[in-house]
């Protein structure tokens, strides 16, 4: 079949890599997306272990429409009853980019007025109800000028939830996006990593998981998939269980700080929901007065922006960041991730690396710096 996966921008290249491991043929990047070919075994592995995916589209309905008259007609003849049950619930979520089509949402509510009046016409005037919280049919609606195609999301939601979020952050970090910095930055899976500002240490379960090779959405409960005639509970039930014979052991040690008590309580309660707790250290402690104790090792973080968790003197915590990296981590690398490029610059250290990607809305940067014992001349000459 084909299959369509999504993804945040930059991170198109670690999807389609990931997707290659998962057995996917014919693997084609797209803007913020792969497409792909894929047998079901191909597409239950996807779901379950893709770390870096945000939608898994399995394409069914393709046509082109040229009024907002033509999208309901055509869409009404399409065989919705081969998809769903009369008494079995859906949703319709647009994406528009149109001259002709220009609101997401109203061409989305004539794609389900299509399908609603299919089915009365069919069933006594009787229709299937509309539930955007846990849809047992989630439609998707891709129109591009005058090309309509009509897909369905396998699994209902975004797959960034792995289910180990249990309560609100003020400023979550994504966790696709999380995986994504993690895998671009190179890291060996070998080397004790540590996270300064950890927040609700989605980074730290992120590497830890990747470390183990342990599949990021083993423990959720529930994919829509599921309840789809032609789901092959036997071969899921397989698929899981060779993932679960995938998973390996790791000896690397996971650290983090943060100075919020919430924070360091909510990482503690998430690394303990996926069996990580033994693996992930959290101290309740300001990055700027934490002992070191560690030789060498491998920073990954994304401190604040200054967008949603409010900071007094931003362009003074940069500052501070990069004093502490020069006076306290020489022998160490360093990968930040932030929105803020003006107080980026005030680090005061000369990024090696700088990888344009996106998170949400804003505009980030992942960049790299190599803190090295002594000179950079004598480190490189040691090399």
């Amino acid at each position: 079949m084909e299959i369509v996966a999504k993804t945040f921008a930059g991170l198109e290249d670690l999807l389609a890599a990931e997707i290659g491991v998962a057995g996917g043929k014919k693997i084609k990047k797209i803007k913020r997306g792969v497409t792909f070919e894929g047998d079901e075994e191909c597409l239950y592995r996807c779901m379950l272990s893709l770390r870096t995916v945000l939608r898994l589209l399995i394409p069914v309905f393709k046509f082109k429409a040229h009024t907002e008259k033509d999208l309901y007609f055509k869409a009404k003849k399409l065989p919705w009853e081969e998809y769903m049950e009369l008494d079995q619930t859906f949703s319709i979520d647009c994406i528009s980019n149109s001259s002709v089509f220009t609101h997401n949402k109203f061409a989305g509510l004539r794609v389900k007025d299509a399908l609603c009046d299919r089915f009365r016409s069919r069933n006594d005037d009787k229709r299937p109800d509309v539930n955007v919280r846990n849809p047992d049919l989630p439609i998707n609606v891709h129109i591009n000028e005058l090309d309509v195609t009509i897909l369905l999301d396998v699994a209902g939601f975004s797959l960034h939830q792995r289910g180990y979020r249990k309560k609100d952050h003020i400023a979550p970090l994504n966790e696709a996006l999380a995986a994504g910095i993690i895998l671009l930055s190179g890291w060996d899976k070998k080397t004790d990593l540590l996270d300064p500002m950890c927040g609700s240490g989605t980074i730290l379960i992120e590497a830890a998981m990747i470390a183990q090779n342990f599949p990021p959405r083993l423990f959720v409960k529930s994919f829509a998939i599921e309840k789809w005639d032609n789901f092959d509970k036997q071969l899921w039930v397989s698929v899981k269980k060779q993932l679960k014979m995938e998973i390996e052991p790791s000896f690397v040690k996971f650290k983090g700080f943060d100075i919020s008590k919430k924070a360091v309580s909510m990482t503690e309660f998430s690394a303990r929901d996926m069996m990580l707790d033994d693996r992930i250290e959290v101290e309740n402690v300001d990055f700027f007065e934490a002992e070191n104790n560690w030789d060498s090792g491998f920073i990954i973080s994304n401190p604040p922006y200054g967008e949603r968790l409010k900071v007094d003197d931003i362009i003074g915590l940069y500052k501070e960041i990069g004093n502490t990296f020069k006076k306290s981590y020489s022998g160490f690398q360093a990968w930040i991730l932030s929105s803020n490029f003006e107080a980026l610059k005030f680090i005061g250290l000369k990024p090696s690396k700088k990888i344009p990607l996106k998170n949400a809305a804003l505009d980030v940067k992942l960049q790299k710096y190599e803190m090295y014992s002594g000179s950079k001349k004598a480190s490189k000459q040691g090399d």
